[in-house]
């Protein structure tokens, strides 16, 4: 139950509070059929939640219900994101992000528990992992992003939302697209575009997740960003494991670093993985894409930041070794 969950967490996501000056701005307006509409724009801080349950009561105690809550927040406080999911999921009220708003980060834990959502098509909604107070990755906010990612399972998040969510640096953003948000029940309103942003990543990616092409896209296309391919990567493993991406988190005392990995087969069966290597404060140190031979026990990396390419090798312990550069 999500307020159980809120009360296990409360000591790791104070950590991660973001205190800044101001809460966020809620206002109300009153519909025609008596209903209050809440509208909360700018960052989730400290009060929000107390806020929200103020106008709550005062609607309540004139008879009125608070029937959904319009965001505008690019996150904030992970702990007063979660104290306000908690309020609008008991109270079973609407979440909804209009108009060219954006709802990320600590804000999509508070869309995700309305009881009916909806996203205008001209809106953004995005998420990724926590950040301490001072923005970088520790191993707090690791454990911080874990959590969160429970309880937005119990909100109803898919699995492959909760995936990008977990896999993506705080410093970086997923923006979910239509189909992602249909998966979790949200209503598109508006009109959609009739042309895509840039060229669909389905029939690239084969070619362009193999390390061992000279070029990651041709002359005439930019290749695609780390979180595009991402994105197609967690849909594949999603599929190929039975609804939920086979994320796998490992730590190398010796090295001082642990690494974060999605595996996922391509179309023609080959095995491949995404992984990020971080230093023991949560710092990316290097993002690779790796392929691997018949056997599983020797793979081809390319490093996405300087198009360096290795290969390693497993030892009967299942350990693995650098054996060349290319």
């Amino acid at each position: 139950m999500l307020r159980g969950i809120f009360f296990a967490v409360t000591i790791i996501t104070v950590l991660l509070t973001s205190w800044i000056a101001r809460a966020a701005t809620l206002t109300t307006t009153a519909a025609k059929d008596g209903k209050v509409l809440v509208t909360l724009n700018g960052e989730i801080t400290e009060g929000d939640a107390d806020a929200l349950k103020t106008i709550i009561q005062t609607a309540n105690n004139g008879g009125h219900l608070v029937a959904i809550v319009r965001l505008n927040s690019p996150g904030g406080s992970i702990l007063e994101g979660v104290k306000l999911a908690d309020l609008v999921r008991f109270g079973k009220i609407s979440t909804s992000v209009i108009g060219t708003s954006i709802c990320a980060s600590a804000c999509f834990i508070v869309f995700a528990a309305g009881s009916e959502k909806y996203v205008n098509y001209s809106a953004s909604v995005g998420v990724h992992g926590a950040s301490d107070e001072s923005g970088e990755e520790t191993t707090a906010s690791g454990a911080a992003t874990i959590t969160v990612a429970r309880i937005a399972k119990v909100l109803g998040v898919p699995s492959s939302i909760i995936g990008k969510m977990v896999v993506t640096p705080p410093d970086q953003m997923v923006w979910l697209s239509p189909d992602d948000l249909r998966s979790m029940s949200v209503t598109m309103t508006g009109k959609p575009a009739q042309l895509p942003s840039e060229p669909s990543l389905t029939s690239q990616l084969p070619s362009q997740l193999r390390p061992q092409e000279k070029s990651m896209a041709s002359k005439d296309a930019p290749p695609p960003s780390w979180e595009k391919l991402l994105d197609r990567a967690i849909e594949l493993s999603t599929q190929q494991h039975g609804g939920n991406p086979d994320i796998q988190r490992g730590c190398q005392p010796e090295l001082k670093a642990c690494i974060n990995a999605l595996s996922f087969k391509m179309p023609d069966g080959t095995d491949m993985i995404m992984k990020v290597t971080e230093d023991m404060d949560g710092r990316m140190q290097k993002r690779e894409l790796c392929s691997f031979n018949t056997q599983g026990d020797i793979r081809l990396c390319l490093n996405w930041d300087t198009g360096g390419k290795h290969r390693d090798m497993q030892n009967k312990n299942g350990d693995w070794y650098e054996i060349d550069d290319h």
